[in-house]
């Protein structure tokens, strides 16, 4: 790639991110001052107090807007390299339009002479190339799509009839004078191409000191900052268990088994139900532990949907204090064969929306048994 026209050195954008953070705290800077002259000509006790907070208030500001200007300056500076850079490169490729005509002689000999960005109709930045006749030194002004740059009628500001214009160059200034044909109004309008030059601030390195963090100041309040946020992270779950102390509650009571302890459980409580020879599959390790099973009705008499909906209720009141319950798609029933599906939750998140659930629920049941 060419000679770069927008992007600079990391110096330049350095200094450009640390002259706007110190814009931005100047004018804390000047808040602080202002309560400063409140204390002192404040007599009332009470509305001292309050300016001294307000004091209080713009100093942790002043040293929230240094912290945070330095934790964002590398990213932010990173972003308006990597833009600037792409301006160069768009500009560069640019292919300038080919075959175009001089309006005045009709001369094909058109040079492009410059080429630069420029907003369009619609304010999109777009790379618009100057063309100059070779012959009769008129010039036409194209887009990169190769669609020609269109004049917006200049509207006299006293009669507010259509004013013509005449451009003369000289180096990288345009200068442009509008005439009014009907009240002889003029306007003169300047351009300047090239790059200007900011005037130098003498007091910039004393307020760069000032306000902008060094490395090690940096370093330092991105390590208080990670430290707050730890704590406010603990605080916030403090004051959540705090808030729903008896879903917590629930939680902790919760008995958490183990698939062996399951079948402890529920080998007696189904025999006792007329249920038999309860067989667990190899257990599926998903999310959740998701655990096959069949069962056999040894209860003489006891049709399908009963022995389903019996089983149902069965699993459902023996785990309803455990980690497990039996899945959604229920339980099937083949000539008193039953298979099923349980499921077992680990983790204090999943059994918190475990809880959260049952206890909806058990709130649903009681209110509809009002009703």
């Amino acid at each position: 790639m060419g000679n770069y026209k927008y992007l600079k050195d990391n110096i330049y954008y350095d200094e450009l991110y640390d002259k706007f953070t110190i814009q931005e705290c100047q004018y804390w800077g000047k808040c602080k001052e202002e309560y400063e002259q409140k204390i002192k000509k404040e007599l009332d006790p009470k509305k001292k107090l309050k300016h001294h907070a307000g004091k209080l208030a713009t100093e942790l500001g002043l040293y929230f807007i240094k912290g945070e200007r330095y934790a964002n300056k590398f990213e932010t500076i990173h972003k308006w390299m990597d833009l600037d850079k792409a301006k160069d490169e768009k500009l560069e490729n640019a292919v300038e339009p080919r075959g175009i005509r001089c309006l005045q002689c009709s001369s094909p000999e058109m040079t492009c002479t410059s080429r630069n960005f420029m907003n369009d109709s619609g304010g999109k930045e777009e790379v618009l190339f100057m063309l100059e006749c070779d012959k009769c030194n008129k010039r036409r002004a194209y887009w990169e799509n190769e669609k020609e740059w269109e004049r917006k009628p200049t509207l006299c500001p006293k009669c507010h009839a259509e004013m013509q214009s005449s451009r003369t160059r000289k180096g990288e200034i345009i200068t442009t004078i509008y005439s009014c044909s009907q009240c002889g109004n003029k306007d003169t309008d300047t351009f300047d191409l090239g790059v200007k030059e900011e005037p130098i601030d003498p007091n910039f390195e004393m307020n760069r000191k000032k306000y902008c963090l060094s490395q090690k100041e940096g370093t330092e309040y991105i390590s208080q900052k990670e430290g707050m946020k730890s704590v406010k992270h603990l605080v916030d779950g403090w004051e959540e268990k705090k808030k729903n102390k008896a879903l917590y509650d629930a939680v902790a009571k919760i008995k958490k088994l183990t698939i062996f302890e399951l079948q402890g459980i529920l080998d007696p409580i189904l025999e006792k139900a007329g249920y038999v020879k309860l067989e667990l599959e190899k257990p599926e390790l998903q999310k959740d532990v998701v655990l096959g099973f069949s069962v056999q009705d040894s209860k003489s008499g006891r049709s399908e949907w009963d022995s389903i909906h019996e089983l149902q209720k069965l699993f459902k009141k023996s785990l309803e204090e455990t980690n497990w319950r039996l899945m959604s798609d229920g339980v099937n029933y083949r000539l008193g064969f039953l298979t099923g599906r349980l499921r077992g939750i680990e983790g204090e998140e999943n059994l918190l929306k475990l809880m959260e659930k049952s206890m909806s629920l058990n709130t649903l049941d009681k209110i509809g048994k009002k009703e």
